[in-house]
């Protein structure tokens, strides 16, 4: 299994770190590959790897091209009984050291997608919740934004081989022992006017 990156602290907006993922792989196919590893453990998910898909809700002015993201995660059984409720969710991986700007709004453009799953007979889903790989947790009004529009950082540390967090909620949080911690996350429901 690939070495995970170790956050020491919490990151602050004066920290440039902050503003970049983090961890020690050099190109995507590495950071890719641990994040699989990551995954692989506990066999929670059923992965679909590089999906294509349409944007449903383009922009003004936006290209009509495909997009694709590069993971698709279904619950399995196992974790839809251990109280799973956050359904489809999708994970844009990127190398160490990149600045988050433009994978957030790429993430924000996935957000408005459907997506046709491979090998699953042309069925299509809709995420509900897009995480970027490996991205520092966000917080102040970056972190409500992002939560706002169903977008985290998933990430590692050597206590935790995977979470997936949205602002301050924990979406999914699997310790290197014992059972995921799922949690009740109820970012983005509110419309209009805050």
């Amino acid at each position: 299994m690939s070495q995970p990156p170790h956050q020491l602290g919490t990151p602050t907006w004066e920290d440039p770190g902050f503003r970049f993922t983090f961890g020690n792989w050099s190109t995507e196919a590495d950071s890719a590959a641990a994040l699989d590893d990551a995954l692989d453990v506990d066999k929670l998910w059923k992965i679909y790897r590089e999906v294509p898909g349409v944007l449903v809700q383009p922009r003004p002015a936006q290209e009509g091209r495909p997009v694709r993201i590069d993971r698709v995660l279904i619950a399995n059984p196992r974790l839809v009984g251990l109280g799973w409720r956050h359904g489809a969710i999708g994970v844009e991986i990127k190398k160490s050291g990149v600045k988050i700007g433009g994978p957030i709004a790429q993430a924000m453009d996935y957000s408005r997608a459907v997506w046709t799953l491979p090998t699953a007979g042309g069925i299509r889903v809709w995420l509900d919740w897009i995480f970027i790989w490996p991205m520092p947790k966000q917080s102040g009004p970056l972190a409500s934004v992002l939560a706002q529009n169903r977008i985290g950082s998933a990430s590692a540390d050597r206590w935790t081989r995977l979470y997936f967090k949205s602002g301050e909620a924990n979406i999914i949080k699997i310790n290197n022992d014992g059972p995921p911690e799922l949690g009740a996350a109820s970012n983005g429901r509110s419309v209009g006017s805050r």
